[in-house]
């Protein structure tokens, strides 16, 4: 168990700076922020246009910024468990069966495809990359949404 009189990690540090820059981002008022962990954050979104839609993205990385992206996971509101498959919106790489993201901004679309850290799909963790993952990903549900998966 860790310390708890231990100050908290370079990289919980610069999670913290990251996360309360990205909740006072302009667009932010699209989303809801809930820390969950040290490196954990659910954020609540909608696609454009859907704004009943309402989906929970698990956001989680093992090293912050890192090296990797973060896992990306869909949160069920009711119970927070992460494997719903009806907790998932379609679009482009999410793969709601497989409860996993097939895309370069996600762990599982590395774990998938390891060759992208070695092509011009590898995960760069400049700037901000709590804002980074959520613009992402707000706009994949902008752009391609077809719906919730429903089994």
């Amino acid at each position: 168990m860790a310390d708890q009189g231990a100050p908290p990690s370079l990289a919980v540090m610069n999670f913290e700076d990251d996360l309360k820059s990205a909740m006072n981002a302009p667009d932010a008022a699209r989303w809801k922020f809930e820390r969950k962990g040290p490196l954990e954050l659910w954020v609540t979104v909608s696609p454009g246009g859907h704004f009943g839609d309402i989906y929970v993205a698990r956001l989680l990385w093992l090293d912050y910024p890192g090296t990797l992206p973060p896992s990306v996971k869909f949160v069920d509101p009711a119970t927070s468990g992460l494997g719903v498959q009806t907790a998932w919106p379609k679009s482009n790489g999410f793969r709601p069966a497989q409860l996993d993201i097939c895309a370069n901004w996600t762990a599982e679309g590395f774990r998938l495809h390891p060759e992208w850290g070695q092509t011009e799909h590898r995960w760069r963790s400049s700037g901000n990359v709590i804002l980074k993952v959520v613009r992402i990903l707000q706009g994949e549900l902008d752009t391609n949404y077809t719906g919730r998966f429903n089994g």
